[in-house]
């Protein structure tokens, strides 16, 4: 279905800051698409009212004021800091610096930020003093939206969840966010082998035996650009620890969506705040329209919705298409940040998603993987990350 593909192609959003995604997206000759307010803005629902909606505008900051005050500054201050902070990353990556531990590449970019990752979101706001109203509703909100969890998760993902809304835009690749990675492997002019890999060993010469189902090679590094908690790939060095992934479901449904105020027009997102009647939904988007004139909407959940909960909140469907997977790990501060290199010459880009999961920080962790395989492979040394990009400059 035509309608389907489209809307899954183009469901992830991308930041005006994220430098890599930025430049990428135009090195391929890919368009951004500015991702404007849409008309019947964004509701607040808490499982039985609407607490807040927003259209966009001035009006929209006196809502916020008058149901938050100026508790909201400090969450806009930190979150801006966040964002601006994380510059330093791109001049040290410049330099050919790279982390062997996650923990170390968030430790150089900023001090702040491995603290942050190492306590849960609701307790760093609570001891900023940021009321349980503004974490029970807007921040809930986008956490359950962006990564289908709440205020459990990590400080440093939490305001990474919330940078959308804070400062800059937010856009997607006009052709499809898909197009972007095709586009890079495609000029890369990398060879590819349609085959599944089956064990990463290392041989006595200390290269690295890549088994696959069909054939076995040698090479002198091996990056491994997947997670490691389902590939079913077995390597001889010390298993990484297991760490849980967070189930999404996203289902898209062509058809009429019910009121869920009756009376009360829906607006185009719906996300949901932390309550006592919080509903079995995490979010509902309104998505645009099939070539039949239907409306299209993506729900998200965490379980895959009875054919009773779809029609709890559809009146009429003509068409229905489900996407389940292990989207981004479930996040908490119980274990210790993984590492990105499993053994010299053998590391693991996506070790970067226990930080924080996005386009963006994919970016960060291959840039840093591929700056560890040169250091490798050819012997050099890296400047001292203490001792540059500290005036702000950054180069790509």
């Amino acid at each position: 279905k035509q309608w389907y593909q489209r809307r899954v192609r183009v469901a992830s959003i991308i930041h005006s800051a994220n430098r890599y995604a930025v430049k990428l997206t135009e090195q391929v000759g890919l368009t951004r698409e500015d991702l404007d307010s849409k008309d019947g803005g964004t509701g607040f629902y808490d499982g039985k009212e609407f607490v807040l909606t927003l259209n966009g505008g001035m009006a929209d900051k006196m809502k916020l004021l008058g149901r938050y005050g100026f508790g909201l500054r400090g969450l806009l201050s930190e979150g801006t800091e966040l964002i601006n902070r994380l510059d330093r990353i791109y001049c040290l990556q410049s330099h050919k610096v790279g982390f062997t531990t996650v923990a170390d590449l968030l430790n150089t970019t900023h001090h702040s930020f491995l603290p942050l990752a190492s306590v849960t979101m609701g307790t760093h706001l609570t001891k900023k003093g940021v009321s349980k109203l503004i974490q029970d509703e807007l921040v809930s909100a986008a956490l359950h939206t962006n990564y289908n969890q709440g205020l459990s998760v990590n400080g440093f993902v939490g305001f990474v969840s919330l940078a959308g809304g804070m400062v800059g835009s937010l856009w997607r690749v006009k052709e499809g966010n898909y197009e972007l990675p095709k586009r890079l492997l495609e000029t890369s002019g990398a060879a590819v082998l349609a085959e599944k890999v089956v064990s990463v060993t290392k041989t006595l010469e200390g290269k690295f035996t890549v088994k696959t189902d069909a054939s076995a090679n040698d090479y002198d590094a091996v990056v491994i650009a997947t997670p490691l908690h389902n590939s079913g790939i077995i390597l001889d060095t010390p298993t990484p620890t297991k760490r849980p992934f967070q189930r999404t479901v996203a289902t898209f449904v062509e058809g009429t969506l019910r009121d869920l105020v009756p009376g009360s027009s829906n607006p185009s997102d719906i996300l949901t705040t932390a309550s006592p009647s919080q509903p079995f939904f995490s979010s509902i988007g309104f998505k645009g329209r099939s070539e039949s004139g239907e409306r299209i909407y993506k729900v998200f959940t965490k379980e895959p919705m009875s054919d009773a909960q779809i029609e709890e909140l559809f009146v009429s469907v003509r068409d229905v298409k489900v996407v389940d997977w292990y989207a981004y790990p479930h996040y908490n501060t119980s274990l210790p940040l993984p590492d990105f290199e499993l053994d010299k010459g053998l590391y693991h880009l996506n070790a970067i998603e226990h930080a924080a999961s996005a386009i963006e920080m994919s970016c960060i962790g291959g840039r840093n993987v591929a700056n560890l395989v040169w250091t490798y492979l050819t012997g050099a040394t890296g400047p001292n990350p203490e001792g540059i990009c500290r005036d702000g400059k950054v180069e790509l």
